[in-house]
């Protein structure tokens, strides 16, 4: 972004602004009409609304621990000097896992077929991992519960040790559920992490949208171009005063 020489130290402030979002297809906007960047989500409308520059590192598909590696990456890189942080996190049942023999992480998910593992192991071999997904990744309700609200309290110590403004929501209600596979450690996790998050007027993106009679597709479940503006309304101001613009 380029500064002009007579632009007041105001004005200086302000061109240095910048949004960035972490997150999966909904942070993307999936689906959504001409959207090859990212450009489109209410995030970004957001963002130019206020004058503000806008990049993503969202990753349709994605779970909790590829967004946390977005966090730490982005700003392992880049400054953080009047930089806002959306993020938006993923359902739980995602799970991310590396492939050492391809040195590549991959995202395993109830919708996953091995179809989409098969750009980097057999048939077999993608076969065997939707298995181990299934019948023993995916299997506790507790487990996903404690691995995700480690990562996310993680991420959250982070971005407050290093001074970084952020404005996080989240899909999946169940992490804070404490009627079921809650024991203290998990409790004490919930307690840790919940007072940083916000809702979509007290739901999640989807559901939401589907409240205001927003367009929301059947299969990927990705709000569309109305829900995304609306959205864009939902949070401009919040995000004026983090950035304070």
């Amino acid at each position: 972004m380029i500064l002009l020489e007579d632009a007041s130290p105001v004005d200086a402030d302000r061109t240095m602004k910048k949004i960035v979002g972490f997150g999966d297809s909904f942070v993307w906007g999936t689906e959504l009409k001409n959207n090859t960047d990212g450009s489109q989500s209410w995030i970004a409308q957001a963002a130019k609304n206020l004058g503000c520059s806008y990049s993503t590192t969202a990753e349709p598909g994605c779970g909790n621990d590829h967004i946390a590696q977005q966090v730490y990456s982005y700003f392992s890189n880049n400054t953080a000097h009047n930089t806002l942080a959306v993020i938006n996190w993923t359902w739980a049942t995602r799970w991310d896992f590396y492939i050492v023999e391809h040195e590549k992480w991959i995202t395993l998910g109830p919708t996953c077929v091995p179809e989409k593992l098969q750009y980097l192991v057999s048939e077999t071999e993608a076969e065997d991992m939707i298995e181990f997904y299934k019948h023993r990744a995916n299997s506790s309700i507790l487990w996903n519960k404690f691995r995700n609200l480690q990562t996310m309290c993680a991420v959250q110590t982070y971005l407050k040790s290093k001074n970084i403004v952020s404005v996080q929501t989240y899909m999946d209600y169940i992490l804070f559920d404490q009627e079921w596979h809650a024991p203290d450690y998990v409790q004490v996790l919930q307690d840790l992490v919940r007072p940083d998050l916000q809702l979509f007027e007290e739901q999640n993106f989807v559901d939401w949208s589907r409240s205001k009679g927003f367009a929301v597709t059947d299969i990927g479940l990705h709000p569309l171009e109305q829900a995304h503006a609306e959205a864009c309304n939902l949070w401009q101001q919040q995000y004026a005063q983090a950035l304070n613009v």
